[in-house]
């Protein structure tokens, strides 16, 4: 399970480097790295291990996908596998870049079975005015 928040950045070619308390919870069955982004809820890129995506995608309803064909394409044109370099970075797929509106300062946080990546700016903007106490009472907490 991902939790926790990290503050970082992108390097000059567009690479980053997962954190590596969440980098070892990115690994299949078979205990090889292996994982995906994709295009998130309020503009955030989404990071999944690849097992946890495949269930994910099988778990969706072939009459969900017909009847959202929007949401659909949406969400399929938007899975780009993570290739890391030699030294555990990766490229952000540009177009994912855009849509977060990622420049250089990122934010990664664990969201359960997935991990979010956000533009800075945009995580501060979204959590700001926020009413912690009664969204963690929405989670029962």
């Amino acid at each position: 399970m991902f939790k926790g928040m990290f503050e970082h950045q992108l390097d000059d070619k567009n690479r980053l480097r997962i954190p590596s308390k969440f980098k070892k919870e990115l690994v299949g069955e078979s205990g090889e790295k292996s994982y995906s982004f994709f295009r998130g809820m309020n503009r955030c890129i989404c990071v999944m291990a690849d097992d946890q995506l495949d269930e994910t995608v099988a778990a969706i309803s072939d009459d969900a996908i017909s009847e959202s064909s929007q949401a659909a394409t949406m969400f399929f044109s938007s899975i780009f596998s993570a290739e890391e370099d030699a030294q555990g970075r990766v490229v952000l797929p540009p177009i994912l870049k855009r849509i977060a509106g990622i420049k250089k300062d990122i934010i990664t946080i664990g969201r359960g079975n997935r991990l979010e990546i956000w533009a800075a700016e945009r995580y501060y903007e979204y959590i700001e005015g926020v009413d912690f106490d009664a969204e963690l009472k929405k989670l029962g907490i």
